[in-house]
Formats: structure tokens, C-alpha cells, sequence
């Protein structure tokens, strides 16, 4: 059970993390539902972990303040500290409980070596060489001591330490980690969110490539009805045969990791498919176009379009809450909607190119029959 310490007496000594962000939301909580996770200190009064949730104490005009103390000793000594034993901690709080043990074992460790070079005769043992193998020796430890994986400990860490860099950015990912209490699904999300950033810092490519995004809508073949003098189902532009537009696509022009949106009817499925397969991608998911209004058809009247996800090595998808159907109004004859262009662009990071492109967009590189 926690125990309540003043505020006043805490020890909260020079902290990594300066700013704060708005405490107001956790005042809100705390009103509402009451403090979830008490702060950490030492028994020595030094926190460890829960500045926020002073400040908001603080903000409410308390005085006092529930709290778990753990003592540093027995953690790494490996005894079983009550307070580890009946709380399960945050993964933030781990990371900071870690961060405070990790000094007393290094230096532990170092004592340790010493004397093993006593022994032998030899003074202290392996000197510079020893430091990395001894780091990782002394996070595994503590990973241990707390009860937790040791790569999960480090992914917790990385988590933490980025949003200690870039509140704004990713504070949210600290949030998400420690009301889950999941470390692996965050981390990723952290992996993913750097690799865009990065892809975002690559310099252009060159008009011929390599783009990391690829958005193409061939001109297919439609055969007209013979009934139909009108011949309205036929495309405003000249159209290329299956075999043409499989040998289309330029060998440099895709990143060795990139992402193939290729746009297709229902009449041009099949042949879609072997259009991916000929340009070197595999087919991952398919985003269907929900029109607002109906259009022609032999068997059904159509209202959609799809568009093939395909990929080539290992590209970055930033992926929330885009889903596989894509609703928007329908524009003039064969242009694809904005939402379609603005969702891509949140979804896939990176340079662009659009093949057949028909109406010229910014940041997109287009190749085209028509471009306007």
C-alpha cells in the first residue's frame, strides 16, 4: 500500500526532463479519478519518478502526496523489495527506478573487478576494454533485479529518452506506454515515426528516381459496346495495351524500399495484378473508392475504384487510422480525389512520383500523358 509523504520534504535534485507540458489534463484525472500511480522515492526522500505528478499536486494547493519507496540496496542486491513486489510499475517508472540503480551496480561492478584482478595478481582486469562488455553486464543485471526483460528495459528506455528530447513529439508515446503498460507496440511506433523523420531529411532524388512512393493510374484499355453509339464509357485520353503498361515502369525508378499504388477498375482486376507482378512489387491490401455517384455498367452500374498497396523491400508506413476504404466525391473523368493524395502523403513518407499523371500536384514528381 502507498504511503503519503509531503511534498516539501521531497528531494527532487536536477531531473532530465525540463519541460513539463500541461500538467492541466492530469489535474483533470487526478479531480476525477483520483492519482493511479503514486510517485517513487528512496527512503532517503530522492525521487525517482513522478514530477508531473507533483506539479500537479502542487497546482491543486496539496501538501502531501501518496508515494512507493524502493530501496536502491536491496534492488540490486536482488532482495526482494516489498514495494517491487506488491506494485507493478509503469514502464516509465521502471526506466527511472533502472536509471538511479545503474550507478551503484556500475560502480559495484568496477569494485568487483578490482578485486578479481587482486586476486591474479594482475591489478584491475581487461581495463578499457572490458567497459562495453561490463555495461551490458550491469543493465542486464538491473533489467533482472527489477523483474523485466532486459531488451524491454532498453525499448522502455529509448521510449522515454526520446520524449525527454522531443516532448511535443512523442510525450504521447510515454502516455500510451505506461496506461498500456506495453512496451513493444509503442517502441514500434517510435521506430516508425524516426524512419519517417529520416526519410522526410533525404535529399530529392533526381527526376529519373529512385522514389520511395510510387502512384500509378494506367490509361486501360476499355472496349466499346457496339450498342452504344455514344461510346461513353470510353476514356478521354489514348489508351495503352496490358502488355505495354507492364513494361512501363523504369528499372531505376523505385527505392529499393518502396510502395506501389496502382490504381484499377473492376473491369482491369486481374490484369492489375500482373501489372504489380511485372513491376517487381508484392500485393499487400487493396483501398477501394467509394464514389457519390453511380456511373456505367453491363452488369452493375459502377461506383468504385480500387487501388493495389504493393511493396518492394522494407518501406515505412506511418499508419493510424487510414482504412482500406477510401469515401469522396467523384471528379471529372479519371482524376483521383484529393483525399486520396493527402492520405498517401501521411501514410507513406518520402519522395513521390505519380506515372500517368494527369493533373500536376506539389511534391509529387509526375510523368504523364496529359499533365496539366
Amino acid at each position: 500500500m502507498a504511503k503519503t509523504i509531503e511534498i516539501a520534504e521531497i528531494k527532487i535534485g536536477n531531473r532530465k526532463r525540463k519541460d513539463m507540458g500541461d500538467i492541466g489534463p492530469l489535474v483533470d484525472s487526478i479531480n476525477e479519478i483520483g492519482l493511479l500511480h503514486p510517485i517513487v522515492v528512496t527512503p532517503q526522500k530522492k525521487l525517482i519518478a513522478g514530477l508531473r505528478r507533483i506539479k500537479a499536486f502542487q497546482q491543486m494547493k496539496q501538501t502531501t502526496i501518496p508515494c512507493h519507496v524502493v530501496n536502491l540496496e536491496k534492488v540490486i542486491l536482488g532482495e526482494r523489495d516489498e514495494n517491487l513486489v506488491r506494485k507493478a510499475f509503469t514502464p516509465s517508472e521502471e526506466v527511472a527506478i533502472a536509471d538511479a540503480v545503474e550507478p551503484i551496480e556500475r560502480a559495484a561492478a568496477k569494485e568487483r573487478q578490482k578485486e578479481a584482478g587482486k586476486e591474479h595478481g594482475k591489478g584491475q582486469i581487461g581495463g578499457a576494454n572490458l567497459a562495453p562488455a561490463m555495461d551490458t553486464k550491469v543493465r542486464q543485471r538491473v533489467a533482472r533485479s527489477l523483474g523485466i526483460g532486459y531488451t524491454t528495459l532498453g525499448r522502455a528506455r529509448e521510449v522515454v529518452a526520446a520524449a525527454e528530447k522531443a516532448p511535443k513529439k512523442y510525450g504521447k508515446l510515454v502516455e500510451e506506454m505506461d496506461r498500456t503498460g506495453r512496451v513493444a507496440g509503442v517502441y514500434k511506433k517510435l521506430t516508425v515515426a524516426k524512419q519517417a523523420e529520416a526519410i522526410k531529411r533525404e535529399k530529392k532524388p533526381l527526376p529519373k528516381g529512385p522514389f520511395r512512393v510510387i502512384i500509378a493510374d494506367p490509361p486501360w484499355t476499355y472496349s466499346n459496346r457496339p450498342d452504344d453509339p455514344s461510346h461513353r464509357n470510353a476514356p478521354p485520353y489514348a489508351s495503352m495495351s496490358i502488355e505495354d503498361i507492364r513494361k512501363y515502369l523504369p528499372t531505376n525508378m523505385p527505392h529499393k524500399d518502396c510502395i506501389l499504388w496502382l490504381w484499377t477498375t473492376n473491369t482491369h482486376m486481374r490484369e492489375a495484378f500482373t501489372v504489380v507482378d511485372a513491376w517487381g512489387f508484392t500485393q499487400k491490401t487493396i483501398l477501394t473508392w467509394v464514389k457519390n455517384k453511380i456511373g456505367t455498367g453491363d452488369w452493375l452500374r459502377g461506383q468504385t475504384e480500387h487501388c493495389i498497396m504493393a511493396v518492394r523491400g522494407k518501406p515505412t508506413v506511418v499508419l493510424t487510422n487510414q482504412s482500406t476504404v477510401l469515401t469522396a466525391n467523384a471528379g471529372k473523368h479519371s482524376a483521383k480525389p484529393d483525399e486520396f493524395y493527402a492520405m498517401v502523403a501521411k501514410l507513406c513518407p518520402g519522395s513521390c512520383v505519380e506515372l500517368f499523371q494527369r493533373t500536376s500536384r506539389p511534391g509529387i514528381v509526375g510523368t504523364g500523358l496529359e499533365v496539366s
